[in-house]
């Protein structure tokens, strides 16, 4: 029996990559012929085109006709499968359910043959739950597929499997073990160059993945260099859909970056290309940018109309919906919308206990199931390798100087820090004092400078800056001056733009404010201990938190604790 992936494969870069066109679907095929004259071949492709749906009912009764004429279970399994592309949730996944049950029946089947179908099986069913975001359910099919098509001749679909079993994982909160298993699949992609015939399309589709894994794990330099690859292999074969899928990478990374600008053109030129849960990611970073910039207007605007999306969606989970309320319970408690605020409350506890749910099954069944079986394989393959070679020694002085260097370099990063760590708790943290160029200052009117940074000692003591929605004109115009000129007195004589200095007020306040107070850590979730002290984005805040301090909130909060 002969697997094709064809729109299949098409239907799996759809599925996670960040466009929502219709890139699943082939152009519509005509027969003049009798369906029931047609081959297998012949009907798969019909049943995987974009044809209506009772072309595509027909196709799917000649498939079954044909392979209960010709007494093949194997293919009349085929057409269930093949039927669920076609169907509405949850049809689609009892479709699968049957075409499983029928190959099971098959009293003496080929093993090898029988292995393949059930990984197509299993594969589909996950992509029709992925598609759902029902990702713990996905990734279960997914992991039942790469156990049947490892050692198997089709390398595409194991390649398929582990992109999307890492792409769940880096959603979810393992973004470092997704970055290993994403670099493993590129290590199965070049093993088997010459034996895929798509090989180019296959590393693009394995590159933009890699941009999505970093950009998840917040690692903005190795997402810009396959954001660079990815846009010049795209730019260089003329394909324009995936070159658009990387502009779009690009200017999430942007946002990140702070690039505000750069990031809101090029997801605004986009934003009607996409639709569903795509158009309310993209338009999840367009309100971000607004709030950085102080537009919380334009920014609840955008975030009323994801709701209506989510809502439209039957409220999947998706990593930044719990975000999207904080912002509008907020912006609701602050208009004393009260039933508004409640609404957005529910929802906030909603996707709370969702993504903590979400996050336990996938990290029991990964780890059970994916995680530790991989493991005791590659541990056989390395037994196998020292047994054949007879090397057992060297490779014992080998495996034990890698422990021995990761041990030591875990324990030079354990000790850095712990030092790190006592020197917050031990001494307050005072504001970067860098010294600035005199003719900087010898630009300024001295006495006009002395009363604006005399203004603004001022307005750090009433802690001014805790006011998330202060932006730097109306800061100005609290000191009576104008940006212009408060822009650089801060140049001058703080040696750095507004939105440093005020990053870095806030986050000195807030490290020496939370030693004083660590009740609010036991109390307060992260995102509301930001806003606590005026960040509106956990990004940020986690970002000006590490440069400051060289550890993470998280790690501050349990010495805290």
């Amino acid at each position: 029996m002969k697997f094709v992936l064809a729109k299949e494969y098409k239907i799996a870069i759809c599925l996670f990559l960040s466009c929502a066109t219709p890139c699943c679907a082939q152009n519509s095929v005509s027969y003049s012929e009798n369906l029931s004259g047609l081959s297998y071949d012949e009907l798969y492709e019909i049943m995987v085109s974009d044809a209506d749906s009772l072309y595509l009912e027909n196709a799917f009764s000649a498939y079954v006709k044909k392979a209960k004429n010709n007494r093949d279970t194997l293919e009349l399994a085929q057409a269930f499968r093949l039927k669920a592309y076609n169907l509405n949730f949850p049809e689609s996944i009892k479709s699968v359910d049957s075409s499983i049950s029928i190959a099971k029946s098959i009293e003496s089947p080929d093993i090898k043959e029988l292995d393949e179908f059930m990984a197509f099986a299993y594969y589909t069913k996950g992509a029709l739950y992925y598609e759902k975001d029902l990702n713990y359910k996905a990734i279960e099919q997914f992991i039942k597929s790469y156990e049947l098509i490892k050692n198997s001749d089709n390398k595409r679909l194991l390649i398929i499997d582990l992109l999307l079993i890492a792409d769940i994982k880096a959603v979810y909160g393992e973004e470092d073990e997704a970055i290993v298993l994403q670099r493993r699949t590129l290590s199965y992609l070049k093993k088997n160059k010459s034996r895929i015939d798509d090989y180019e399309s296959q590393y693009l589709l394995w590159t933009e993945q890699m941009v999505r894994t970093f950009l998840f794990a917040k690692k903005l330099d190795s997402a810009a260099k396959y954001v660079d690859i990815g846009i010049s292999m795209a730019n260089s074969e003329n394909l324009k859909p995936q070159l658009r899928d990387f502009r779009i990478q690009q200017a999430k990374l942007n946002f990140y970056l702070e690039k505000y600008k750069e990031s809101s053109d090029t997801l605004t030129k986009y934003l009607n290309e996409n639709d569903g849960l795509w158009f309310a990611d993209d338009l999840f970073y367009l309100g971000m940018i607004e709030g950085e910039l102080g537009n919380f207007q334009i920014k609840q605007k955008y975030f009323l109309t994801i709701d209506s999306v989510i809502k439209a969606n039957g409220y999947p989970l998706r990593d930044n919906f719990n975000e999207v309320y904080q912002f509008l319970l907020k912006q609701a408690v602050k208009d004393g919308n009260t039933t508004l605020a409640d609404d957005y409350l529910n929802k906030v506890v909603y996707y709370d206990s969702l993504l903590l749910t979400t996050q336990k099954n996938l990290r029991e069944i990964t780890l059970k199931k994916f995680d530790l079986p991989m493991q005791e394989e590659e541990k056989q393959i390395l037994g196998n390798i020292i047994s054949s070679k007879s090397k057992w020694l060297m490779w014992f002085y080998v495996i034990s100087g890698v422990m021995l260097v990761g041990f030591m370099g875990y324990y030079i990063k354990y000790r850095r820090t712990k030092n790190r760590l006592t020197n917050l708790m031990d001494h307050n943290i005072v504001l970067e004092d860098h010294s600035s160029l005199k003719e900087d200052k010898d630009q300024l009117d001295e006495e006009t400078a002395t009363k604006v940074l005399q203004s603004l000692d001022d307005w750090e003591k009433k802690k001014g800056f805790l006011d998330n929605s202060l932006t730097q004109q109306t800061l100005a115009k609290e000191l009576n001056t104008n940006s212009s000129y408060l822009s650089k007195v801060i140049n001058a004589h703080k040696n750095k733009n507004f939105a440093s200095y005020l990053k870095d007020v806030r986050i000195t306040y807030a490290i020496n404010h939370l030693k004083e107070n660590p009740k609010i850590v036991k109390t307060k979730s992260m995102i509301q201990i930001a806003e606590m002290y005026g960040f509106n984005s956990l990004s940020v805040f986690t970002k000006s938190f590490k440069n400051k301090t060289g550890v993470t909130p998280g790690v501050f909060f349990k010495r805290i604790l």
